[in-house]
């Protein structure tokens, strides 16, 4: 009797690895851009991704095949499936991010507790954004408003002058001003692209990832065990609920330590770690350094 070979699961691929140092933003021009080398085949992300391609044609695999045209943008939330499967001659940029930096925007974008069902379920347009929507097409004016942003955030995070991160910040947020106009005036009733149990529990996750959460809050939230959820979760993204959270906590650890004076026991309890030590040695485990010596190599 054939049996079909056990899939392997999808590459998960960081800000870090993409080449952020530390930011909670990174930006790649697509042809020519410095992209660090990433396996073939599926890949997940545990940060948001948008992808403006401004010319050319190409094939990729998000939750289907797909052709991908100048003039597309494609919005990839974290935990969402996707690959390459043939850059063709497209140019564009990807523009790569924290999603703790939809805060910036409000707390009304962010996934909230629907009462008396336990379910994660944001207004549609929420959702779309959070969960991401295959692809958009805006008109022209909209569509120049949205390349000379990301071009100016490209340039921004490249030329690495002084204030550049609240520069950067101020370009992300007309960036996805943008793109959220788009979403409420062309698509309010649209299906999200991405949903299912792995994706409400990120929603939840991404919300409330400052909190001290455990695996059974996650799983309660979305309404399903910890066993169900632990065994989807890491079959879907290669991670577990923990790894997804420790990602989270550390970014924004990483932006507190870079931009505040807060001592170390301080933003350890900002971040959802009760043990000021449990916290450093997480960090440690995932910079290699302690939480005070990054700050002392990234503090400008």
């Amino acid at each position: 009797m054939n049996r079909t070979p056990p899939r392997s699961p999808p590459h998960v691929v960081t800000l870090e690895e993409m080449g952020a140092g530390g930011l909670p933003l990174r930006v790649i021009r697509i042809p020519g851009g410095q992209v660090p080398v990433i396996p073939p085949g599926p890949l997940v992300s545990t940060f948001f991704m948008i992808f403006v391609m401004t010319a050319g044609r190409g094939r990729a695999r998000l939750l289907e095949p797909l052709e991908v045209h100048g003039g597309d943008i494609h919005l990839v939330p974290p935990g969402m499936e996707h690959q390459p499967l043939d850059m063709g001659d497209l140019e564009g940029w990807i523009v790569g991010f924290d999603p703790l930096l939809l805060r910036s925007l409000g707390p009304e974008w962010l996934p909230a507790l629907h009462r008396g069902t336990g379910k994660t379920q944001p207004p549609p347009t929420r959702s779309l954004f959070v969960r991401g929507l295959l692809r958009l097409r805006p008109g022209q004016p909209r569509w120049r408003r949205v390349v000379h942003q990301v071009a100016a955030l490209d340039a921004e995070l490249r030329e690495d002058r002084w204030g550049v991160e609240n520069a950067a910040h101020a370009w992300f947020v007309l960036l996805v001003t943008e793109l959220l106009r788009e979403l409420q005036e062309r698509a309010p009733l649209a299906p999200s692209m991405s949903g299912g149990l792995v994706h409400e529990a990120l929603a939840f996750i991404e919300a409330h990832c400052l909190q001290p959460l455990s695996l059974q809050d996650v799983a309660a939230a979305v309404g399903c065990t910890p066993s169900h959820l632990a065994n989807v979760f890491r079959e879907e993204t290669g991670l577990t609920v923990g790894d997804w959270l420790r990602e989270h906590r550390m970014a924004e650890a990483r932006r507190r330590l870079r931009e505040t004076g807060d001592s170390i026991e301080s933003i350890a309890s900002q971040v959802g770690y009760t043990d000021v030590t449990h916290f450093i040695r997480t960090f440690r485990r995932v910079h290699g350094v302690t939480p005070r010596a990054w700050r002392e190599q990234h503090r400008r």
